[in-house]
């Protein structure tokens, strides 16, 4: 009877440990992958609710697609503000080793008034103009090469593509597709027993610099925070959060 027992908890460790090495999330095949398809039709794989966005995932045997939407709008300030970075570890170790920045940071950052009362001028035709017109650059990164190159969204790059989703039903959407043979290595078929990280977070950080740009409130705000336990309400930048998924095959 002991051994029975010790052979059902040693099974029970096992299936553990083989569950714990799966992936959280599973990418869907997609038999029509393309830039230019939105995937409207699939559901999103995960809900990041600190900063209400959503995140879509999909591929064929060539090519991965992600989909990152949100209505928020502080979340698009924070966005268009300091920038989207998409990290990918092909390893599911969360390391930042393949990267996409879009949009890139801005400048001159506004502050949150500021920029509900600029969005709040514009119908979501306009709104949606304005966000072409200034989110027209992406970098993609490939820390493995040392590689850094930036790209127009109007001339595609076939290793990674970006593409602007928004409209009248979605207040910030975006594609990117990214070549597997890019992302996992040029010699990689699909097995589905690939565990690949992903990670959502701004591009750069808000600094002194940056805070000194927004109201006088905003900064008494976030520096009061700073000596505060627990989340920050006035956090300038996006909760950097690691999750796992895996691919799938056309089975």
């Amino acid at each position: 009877m002991r051994n029975i027992i010790l052979f059902s908890l040693l099974g029970l460790l096992i299936l553990v440990s083989s569950c714990s090495s799966l992936p959280a999330l599973q990418s869907s095949w997609n038999r029509t992958s393309s830039i230019n398809n939105s995937l409207d039709e699939k559901e999103a794989n995960v809900f990041f609710h600190e900063d209400k966005l959503t995140l879509k995932l999909s591929n064929d045997a060539n090519y991965l697609d992600i989909i990152i939407a949100s209505n928020s709008p502080l979340t698009l300030n924070k966005i268009y503000n300091l920038g989207l970075s998409v990290w990918l570890d092909p390893q599911g170790k969360n390391k930042q080793i393949f990267g996409v920045n879009f949009p890139l940071p801005v400048e001159k950052p506004y502050s949150r008034t500021a920029f509900q009362n600029y969005i709040s001028r514009l119908d979501s035709n306009q709104l949606q103009e304005e966000l072409f017109d200034r989110f027209q650059k992406y970098e993609y990164e490939d820390v493995r090469l040392r590689e850094n190159i930036r790209v127009s969204t109007l001339d595609q790059d076939e290793a990674c593509q970006v593409r602007l989703n928004s409209n009248d039903q979605i207040l910030f959407s975006y594609h990117i597709r990214i070549s597997l043979k890019k992302l996992m290595g040029s010699d990689f078929k699909i097995s589905g027993k690939e565990k690949i990280g992903i990670s959502l977070f701004s591009t750069t950080m808000a600094t002194e610099a940056y805070l000194s740009s927004l109201s006088s409130k905003e900064v008494i705000n976030k520096r009061l925070n700073r000596l505060k336990a627990g989340d920050d309400p006035n956090r300038q930048e996006l909760v950097e959060k690691w999750i796992n998924f895996g691919l799938a095959t056309d089975d």
